[in-house]
C-alpha cells in the first residue's frame, strides 16, 4: 500500500512539473514570436536604408560622371 501511495504522489508531482513546463514553453513561444516580429521590422528598416544609400551613391556617381570631359577632342 505504501508503494501505491508513493507512486501516486510521484505521478501527481510529475504531472504538476509537466504543466509548469507547458506554461514555460507557451511563454517562451510568445516571447520568440514577439522577437521574430521585431526582427522582421528591423530587417525591413535595414533593407530600406540600404536601398536609400544605394540610390544616393548612384546619384552622386551620375553627377560626377556628368562633370567628366567627354573624351572627344575639341576641333579648333
Amino acid at each position: 500500500m505504501a508503494k501505491v501511495f508513493t507512486l501516486t504522489s510521484r505521478v501527481d508531482r510529475l504531472e504538476k512539473d509537466i504543466e509548469n513546463l507547458r506554461r514555460d514553453v507557451a511563454h517562451l513561444s510568445e516571447i520568440i514570436s514577439q522577437y521574430s516580429a521585431k526582427i522582421d521590422v528591423l530587417v525591413y528598416a535595414v533593407q530600406s536604408e540600404s536601398d536609400k544609400t544605394k540610390m544616393w551613391v548612384e546619384k552622386e556617381l551620375a553627377k560626377f560622371e556628368r562633370r567628366l570631359p567627354t573624351g572627344k577632342e575639341d576641333e579648333k
